[in-house]
């Protein structure tokens, strides 16, 4: 009864805040080019909000590892809603300042990376072991659906009530998510208060806990990997290959990129299910293979019998490509978030997952500018074939990989733990 009553608050907390913080993103990118009609000035504000990400997480991990996650959570929803409330105030008296914008953006990144950090290593504690990855399906579906959704709302929103009062929703979701979270039954701590160590030894520790562990060391590569090609592949690459190569609309873009969401949903209802997460388990790798095919695929107009006239067959054939690769992304990513939360020491788990936050969102930015240089460079079909190609050899060396097939055969059950002094999940050793 606790599991379902948490996974149902949890949901609708996330998707509050989440609605909220789409419709005033996509709000914000409307009302930043209206004012100064620069592209260049909203990617600057873009640009902001992963700053934060990069030099907060690791730092903000043994912060939250060292307390109680429950408040964090609420703290900082409560703290962004009052921040965004203030911002409204001053936006309203300085409406086409930009330098406002920009300090909501670095301002709501920060607050927000210690939340996200405090879910991702509360989950197991809000939940029994065998629901984990049915909440963590059920929060990464929720940020699909609203990838499809918030624009949608965001544009109609900007249209109807102004970008002012889109601050003001967006500031009482973020109080209302926190007011929600306070409801949530976590389960006592698993280990005993100990006297913190100094603040530099503890991220020493978590430096040396993945050191001396080959398959998180791994799973590390694997989360860089596919995220340096993943996410700039979808972000800049085909949009590039839809609007310049192919000439379609903006409206079958929009179609295109909905059917990634679409199919990420399906993913994550799909994985939620336990048979197909104990039947996918120990084969996620070979999901990234598949999603290797399906970047292969996007050279399909190449094809001497494909007909590039036929606009909305190759809009619905991208909308197949892209469906399956939410799918296949869905059911790898997710249960090897769970399995991470699982296997991680409730000690280090926060700091773990900073980790894997500073990481990801290196990877992206650094991705996005390699592939912005290459695609002035060379055809688009070797760019994709390339991402296809190292994304299929990526998938295969971690299959292939003795230390991460033994880490995804473990029995997740307490044992002693060797390097916390207090207990976790069983390990593999280095």
């Amino acid at each position: 009864m606790r599991d379902t009553s948490n996974i149902i608050l949890f949901s609708i907390s996330r998707l509050i805040s989440e609605l909220g913080t789409a419709v005033f993103k996509f709000a914000l990118s409307l009302y930043v080019l209206d004012i100064t009609g620069s592209a260049s000035l909203f990617a600057t504000v873009l640009g902001f909000t992963f700053l934060p990400g990069i030099l907060v997480n690791i730092f903000a991990g043994v912060y939250v590892d060292r307390s109680n996650k429950k408040k964090v959570m609420v703290i900082s929803d409560f703290a962004s809603g009052i921040m965004i409330l203030i911002c409204m105030v001053i936006f309203s008296y300085y409406p086409e300042n930009i330098f406002t914008l920009i300090l909501y953006a670095i301002a709501l990144s920060t607050i927000q990376a210690f939340f996200s950090l405090a879910v991702n290593a509360c989950i197991p504690d809000l939940v029994s072991k065998d629901r984990v990855n049915a909440m963590n399906s059920s929060h990464q579906g929720i940020n699909a659906l609203l990838s499809i959704f918030g624009p949608v709302v965001g544009a109609i929103a900007y249209s109807m009530i102004g970008f002012h009062m889109i601050f003001l929703i967006d500031g009482i979701s973020f109080i209302v998510s926190g007011i929600l979270i306070l409801f949530l039954k976590f389960r006592p701590r698993s280990t005993p208060a100990e006297k913190h160590k100094p603040y530099f030894e503890s991220l020493r520790e978590i430096r040396t806990y993945i050191r001396d562990r080959a398959a998180i060391k791994n799973i590390l590569f694997v989360f860089l990997a596919t995220n340096f090609v993943i996410g700039p592949a979808i972000s800049l690459v085909l949009p590039y290959i839809i609007y310049k190569q192919f000439q379609m609309s903006a409206e079958q873009l929009s179609l295109i990129e909905a059917a990634l969401a679409v199919g990420f949903i399906v993913g994550a209802i799909t994985i939620a299910m336990k048979r197909v997460h104990a039947f996918f388990i120990n084969k996620i790798f070979v999901l990234i293979q598949l999603q290797a095919l399906m970047f292969t695929l996007w050279i399909f107009p190449k094809l001497p019998f494909i007909g590039l006239e036929a606009k909305w067959g190759l809009t619905f054939g991208y909308m197949l490509l892209l469906a399956f690769t939410g799918i296949f992304l869905a059911m790898g990513n997710i249960p090897m978030t769970s399995y991470a939360q699982l296997y991680i020491p409730e000690k280090i788990r926060a700091s773990f997952f900073g980790v894997v936050g500073t990481v990801t969102t290196l990877a992206v930015p650094v991705g996005m500018w390699i592939y912005g240089v290459l695609i002035d460079l060379i055809n688009f079909s070797f760019i994709v074939i390339g991402s296809g190609l190292l994304l299929f050899i990526v998938g295969t060396i971690a299959h292939r990989n003795k230390d991460l097939r033994e880490f995804f055969k473990q029995d997740l059950e307490p044992e002693p733990d060797d390097v916390t002094g207090t207990t976790k999940t069983k390990t593999i050793e280095a």
